[in-house]
């Protein structure tokens, strides 16, 4: 069976030959003489895949040329400023209420995409993906659909961490509020028994010299000062 992560590279080679520069649709004689067109080869190679597609239109044959569509939502030329986390994103999408169609038919698109080389023009690989796609019984609208929901549950996700991390930072920072009154009163605390026990031990030494004097009358010695804690 071949492998469908490869798949794209080979549609692309049945769709398209070089030829001075120049892609092209290229025609193969079938066995009654015909012309066979680049969508029945794609069903072919399907059926190798194992899949049974569904016939595909002849618009699918030569799309017309369109503009990739721009997800808005993050800054031009903005990155993450952390590493990626490891997050297991099928399960949140499952959490958003996406069955396992619907991330099935993103990842089949991934899939093709990846694919095909890099320097393939847009319009050529619109047109072989969505051949493909439909070949395999993949609706387009479905596919953006699902992509959409995809795109919606990320950002709900990354909603919900920054609400969730946000009242995490609050509590922690009231905390640390509270417990840095509580060092400033416990240091007074510390202040006034410092002081306090300087007074009463200032205290309990006079009121010692005023007793001696009565022990030094009756000639009776004065009894040791106690070992100091």
């Amino acid at each position: 069976m071949p492998d469908e992560k490869g798949l794209g590279s080979k549609i692309l080679g049945v769709f398209f030959e070089t030829n001075e520069g120049k892609p092209e649709a290229p025609e193969t004689g079938d066995e009654s003489g015909g012309a066979q067109s680049a969508a029945d080869i794609v069903a072919e190679l399907a059926q190798q895949s194992g899949k049974a597609p569904k016939s595909v239109p002849l618009a699918a044959q030569a799309m017309p040329a369109a503009r990739p569509m721009v997800v808005t939502g993050a800054p031009s030329g903005s990155g993450p400023s952390a590493p990626p986390a490891n997050v297991d994103f099928d399960a949140v999408f499952k959490n958003a209420g996406m069955d396992a169609g619907e991330l099935d038919r993103v990842r089949k698109a991934e899939d093709l995409l990846k694919g095909l080389p890099e320097a393939t023009p847009y319009e050529v690989k619109k047109q072989i993906v969505e051949a493909s796609l439909k070949a395999f019984g993949f609706e387009i609208s479905k596919i953006a659909l699902a992509a959409q929901n995809q795109v919606k549950a990320l950002e709900t996700f990354v909603k919900v961490n920054e609400q969730q991390t946000a009242k995490a930072i609050t509590d922690a920072t009231n905390k640390i509020g509270q417990l840095e009154e509580q060092i400033i009163n416990l240091r007074v605390d510390i202040d006034k028994r410092t002081q306090n026990l300087a007074g009463v031990a200032s205290a309990a030494e006079v009121r010692r010299s005023q007793v001696g004097k009565v022990l030094e009358f009756f000639n009776v010695p004065t009894p040791p000062a106690a070992p100091k804690a």
